[in-house]
């Protein structure tokens, strides 16, 4: 064979081998695609042992133990209120939390209460704080399952006012409030909605907020009558 050929077919070769390459690569970069996504894994430590257990979440039981702990969650950030110059750590807590975990209506219903507008619209520092107490210790006490998404949480609300002397009420609450889990496959991969998405792993929102008993929303409630 004359060496001009035998190059040529060594040429061919080469060429076929990097196209076989570059079309490999392109494949698996677009199966890759977003390139940067959030993977969620549980930290187990049983009691009775100092090991750490990683499990995936792969199954009905661990996913309902997120779902759980997020309605506990989004309770603690909605109605938590931080008094004086740590007001902004409520503030942040709305924009950052209580925002990317609920449905534009249940958030723009949220931003229609009376202490969400002295918190975010006064130039007086608010002299109210406020803490969120479940019943029970753990989340299967507190936070009960219900159906078709829905849950239950039954807390007390504890506020003290320092402006009438550290004066401390305290009301019982039932929240009723029910979840979509089926909105990160709603979800592209934008930067924005990756960027949610660290927030907001599994994409969770809360779509519906109800207080039961007719008690109203506890950030509506009547503070000078305290």
């Amino acid at each position: 064979m004359e060496p001009p050929v035998l190059v040529s077919k060594m040429l061919t070769f080469v060429l076929a081998g990097a196209v076989a390459v570059l079309a490999t690569l392109g494949f698996v970069l677009l199966k890759m695609i977003p390139l940067e996504r959030p993977e969620i894994f549980f930290l187990l430590t049983p009691t009775r042992s100092s090991d750490v257990v990683i499990v995936p979440m792969d199954n009905e039981r661990m996913l309902n133990f997120y779902l759980q702990g997020f309605v506990r969650e989004y309770i603690i950030a909605r109605n938590t209120l931080y008094s004086g110059a740590q007001s902004y750590i409520t503030r942040n807590n709305w924009s950052n939390v209580v925002k990317l975990w609920s449905s534009e209506k249940v958030f723009k219903d949220f931003t229609k209460t009376s202490l969400y507008r002295d918190y975010v619209f006064s130039t007086t520092p608010p002299s109210i704080s406020c803490s969120v107490n479940f019943e029970g210790t753990n989340n299967e006490r507190a936070i009960k399952e219900m159906h078709n998404g829905w849950y239950q949480a039954n807390f007390v609300w504890v506020c003290k006012d320092e402006n009438i002397g550290g004066q401390t009420t305290s009301k019982n609450y039932k929240i009723q409030l029910r979840i979509d889990s089926e909105l990160q496959a709603k979800m592209s991969g934008t930067l924005e909605n990756l960027e949610k998405l660290r927030q907001n792993p599994l994409g969770v929102q809360v779509v519906e907020y109800v207080i039961k008993d007719d008690m109203g929303d506890p950030l509506d409630s009547d503070t000078k009558s305290w």
